[in-house]
Formats: structure tokens, C-alpha cells, sequence
């Protein structure tokens, strides 16, 4: 329990020094103008605007971003900070519906495609769990979105192809977003399963005569379950990364949607808003799935040695 608490001590500590040093940066990079450059003349590089001032800016920005103020939109001086009230909460419940779909999914397709002990499995089986990594995040979000337009225009509404509010609303966009995480989680799922049939105490529970459910539930899963837990952090970033292109194209109310829109508009204290509440979520799943691999996974490890 010490160790564990160390960890997780040291695991926040690093994490918050590196999304400060993410903050600032961010903050940086939004503030240099879109009109700045560097001219070369007689042999010096001279800057189109006072670096000085960009930092001073800089400073001030992450300073009030510090303070929990997130400044006001360019257009109409509304607060930002609806982006926490109305916004980031329909980001956070489809980043966690989504990763608690593709963990039940996955988990629920690595048995189907495990072989079971058996010396030869179904390759079609892992064929339709592997299309999916292979193909283009776009491709497969596209694909979705051109089913529901066909299904709402043969009278099944069951998908709403664009907005939020409701529950049609939703569900497109949750099931684009955890269909890649479940089929990485369902190989692994698979793969950790014909390792666990493999091993000797495998063959000393068939020998006592235990059912077939009491070995899978009982031996193969519980042993198979910290190499999915493992895999967590890597799924997060997958979720991450994809819910930019969910959120845009069916149009839904999220942090990432708003993102893309405050960069049209070319609004600074927006897009820095937007980008660090992003991070927030980001470096929250990655810390609370560090503490959960650390507290199975590393146990698992020491008792098999």
C-alpha cells in the first residue's frame, strides 16, 4: 500500500509539472500573432513584433489561467467559463460512456475470438476485430454517418445525425468513438486469454475436473484482466485523439466542437480554454488508469514471480 501511495504521489506530481509546462506553452503559442515572422537582414534575424511583449502577454495570460479565470470570448465578451458548466460535461460523459462501452465490448469480443484452449481458432473471427485497427479513424466515422442518413431516410430515426440534447443524439457519436478502443481492447482481450490457456494451471484445474465457466471466469479472466487494465492509458489517448473528428463531424456539443470553432474565428482566450480543459481530462483518465495499473497489474506480476 506504501509503494502504491508513492506512485501515485509521484505519478500526480509529475503530471501536474508537466501540464503546467503544457499550459504555458499552449498559452505561448496562441498568443504569438498569426502575422509574425523573422526577417533576415545584414546577417541578424529581426522579428516583426517585440519579443518581449509576447511573453509579457504570455505571462500575464497563464498567470490569470492560474487564478481559475479563463478570460472572455473575442466576439461578444461572454465568460468562458460556461465552457466548464455546458460544454466540458458533454465532452466528460461521451469520453467515459465511450470508454465504458469499448471495455464491455472488448472484453465481450476477446472471449468470442480467443481460441479456448483449442490448438487452432477462427480466423474470421479475428479478421473482424483487426478491420477496424487497420482502417482510418475518418473512414469508419464517415462510414457511420452515411448509415444513419440512410436509416433516417428509410423512416428509422433511431440515430440523429447531428447536435445533442437526447439521447438519438448521442448514440452515433458514442458508438464511433468506442468502436477503435474495443477492438484494441478486444485482441488484447484475445491474446491475453490463449496466453492464460497455455499455462500449466490451466491444465491442473481441467485435471480437477472444473467446468468450462468456472475456468474462464475463475483462471483465464482473472489472470487475463491486468494485461487489459494495462492497457488503459494507451486507450485514452486512442479516445482522445478521436473525439475531434466525432464531435465535429455529427456535429456534437463538446469541447473539441467548440475548439474548431473558436479557431475560425481566430479567439484566443477561447481556444486556450478549450485546448487546457481538453488536457485536463486528458492527464485526469491518465492518472486514475496509472493508479489502477499500478494496483493490479505490478501485484499480478510479483505474485507470478
Amino acid at each position: 500500500m506504501i509503494r502504491i501511495i508513492k506512485l501515485v504521489s509521484k505519478k500526480v506530481l509529475s503530471s501536474s509539472f508537466m501540464f503546467l509546462i503544457f499550459i504555458y506553452i499552449t498559452v505561448l503559442l496562441c498568443t504569438i500573432p498569426s502575422n509574425f515572422t523573422l526577417d533576415f537582414e545584414n546577417g541578424r534575424l529581426i522579428p516583426s513584433h517585440v519579443g518581449t511583449l509576447i511573453i509579457k502577454d504570455t505571462n500575464e495570460k497563464f498567470l490569470s489561467l492560474i487564478r481559475f479565470d479563463l478570460g472572455r470570448t473575442g466576439t461578444d465578451g461572454r465568460p468562458l467559463n460556461y465552457l466548464v458548466t455546458d460544454i466540458m460535461k458533454n465532452s466528460i460523459f461521451l469520453i467515459s460512456s465511450g470508454l465504458v462501452l469499448a471495455i464491455f465490448l472488448g472484453i465481450l469480443k476477446g472471449i468470442f475470438d480467443s481460441k479456448g484452449g483449442r490448438e487452432r481458432g477462427s480466423n474470421l473471427k479475428v479478421l473482424s476485430t483487426i478491420i477496424p485497427i487497420s482502417l482510418p479513424d475518418i473512414l469508419i466515422i464517415a462510414l457511420l454517418q452515411r448509415l444513419a442518413v440512410f436509416l433516417n431516410n428509410h423512416g428509422i430515426e433511431i440515430f440523429r445525425v447531428g447536435g445533442g440534447g437526447t439521447i438519438n443524439h448521442l448514440l452515433l457519436p458514442l458508438v464511433a468513438l468506442s468502436i477503435l478502443p474495443a477492438s484494441y481492447i478486444g485482441r488484447i482481450t484475445s491474446m491475453s486469454m490463449d496466453d492464460c490457456y497455455k499455462q500449466d494451471f490451466i491444465n491442473i484445474a481441467i485435471g480437477k475436473g472444473c467446468s468450462n465457466s468456472r475456468i474462464l471466469w475463475n483462471h483465464v479472466m482473472r489472470n487475463a484482466l491486468p494485461m487489459i487494465i494495462g492497457s488503459l492509458p494507451t486507450i485514452t489517448t486512442i479516445v482522445i485523439s478521436d473525439l475531434l473528428i466525432v464531435e465535429r463531424v455529427f456535429g456534437y456539443p463538446g469541447l473539441t466542437n467548440a475548439l474548431v470553432g473558436f479557431f475560425i474565428k481566430f479567439d484566443r482566450d477561447g481556444l486556450i480554454a478549450c485546448i487546457i480543459l481538453i488536457g485536463i481530462i486528458y492527464f485526469i483518465l491518465d492518472i486514475i488508469f496509472h493508479i489502477l495499473k499500478w494496483a493490479v497489474v505490478k501485484p499480478h506480476k510479483e505474485r507470478i514471480i
